[in-house]
């Protein structure tokens, strides 16, 4: 057993079930890797699903009442009987060759952590917020996959479709489980300051199924701001291009209007809520998509700098930030 595959999952059965039969079709020998399930007080038959599988390599179903990913992920790499853990999100179908593309990236060195690339999935269903997707995350994987030389940041750390190894995890006490956001992040700021290096694997490919919606990404966004607060307080020192630490810094002229909007955002949402309306429904039109998302990105940061400031003048609310 050379490498164990974490993947948890929260009342996601059928789609759970799609990332696995990607997984037990790894070009990797069954025998040197084993799946590891963590079933985060799902209540939607997910654990009677999963316990009717017999897949050819190792296969683990770990029950627990939910902890959010953070906690997930924990059980998962403490559940794991391999060296080196690969933590996957429920929701991504994987490349034949993924598996194998992360066990060979940690042959001779115990000091990375391998970042594999995600793309939207082809089968997502078309939204404002897939492209949000495609534009965001999909676009720094193809980025590097034109320029493998280009290096990955520590915002770009995303620890789903990455491996470490699990003593690391250990010795770090895994993810901080007061985060139910941001938890990749606070993990990686830990963890680099370590001397452990971030290496991107272009190679190793998975396809998220994206099924979020505009309203979703508004909600996630002020969740968002909760876990950057808290992440602000723990690691004051931590400069990261695009959060709190660095926002607070920022004196342009796009910012001050969004401060500006800030303190009245279901105003904006009346400017920028039908403009986004309006895009999805005339979603195949380029240039009326374009103009949707831009809409859909102002309105994201407007509830996020909106969440911080009430966090900024309510200090003692951090204690409750990853409640979301």
């Amino acid at each position: 057993m050379e490498i164990s595959v974490v993947v948890p999952t929260y009342n996601r059965r059928e789609t759970v079930l799609r990332t696995l039969q990607t997984l037990f079709a790894q070009s990797l020998a069954p025998s040197r890797f084993e799946v590891v399930v963590v079933v985060d007080g799902s209540m939607d038959g997910t654990a009677d699903a999963l316990k009717a599988l017999h897949p050819a390599c190792g296969f683990q179903i770990v029950e627990q009442e939910n902890r959010g990913l953070a906690g997930a992920r924990n059980t998962g790499y403490r559940a794991a009987r391999a060296g080196l853990v690969l933590f996957l999100d429920d929701d991504m179908l994987c490349d034949p060759g993924l598996v194998q593309a992360h066990l060979h990236a940690h042959q001779g060195t115990d000091s990375i952590a391998a970042f594999g690339a995600i793309f939207l999935s082809p089968d997502s269903p078309p939204s404002l917020a897939a492209e949000c997707f495609k534009r965001e995350i999909g676009f720094s994987h193809l980025q590097r996959r034109a320029n493998p030389n280009l290096k990955l940041e520590l915002r770009e750390c995303i620890f789903s479709n990455s491996s470490i190894l699990r003593n690391r995890l250990h010795e770090l006490d895994g993810f901080d489980e007061n985060f139910r956001m941001r938890e990749d992040l606070e993990f990686g700021i830990r963890l680099f300051q370590t001397g452990v290096h971030p290496v991107p694997l272009p190679g190793a490919i998975a396809y998220q199924y994206y099924d979020k919606t505009s309203e979703d990404l508004i909600r996630d966004a002020e969740a968002f701001a909760r876990a950057d607060w808290l992440l602000s307080q723990k690691h004051p020192s931590a400069k990261i291009e695009g959060y709190l630490s660095t926002s607070n810094s920022e004196s342009s002229i796009k910012h001050k209007v969004r401060e500006l909007c800030a303190r009245a955002p279901a105003v904006a949402d009346l400017v920028l809520g039908p403009a986004c309306t309006f895009a999805e429904r005339l979603y195949n039109l380029g240039p009326i998509r374009r103009l949707g998302v831009r809409a859909l990105r102002a309105r994201r940061r407007i509830h996020w700098l909106h969440r911080v400031r009430e966090l900024q003048q309510s200090p003692a609310e951090p204690s409750g930030a990853t409640s979301a």
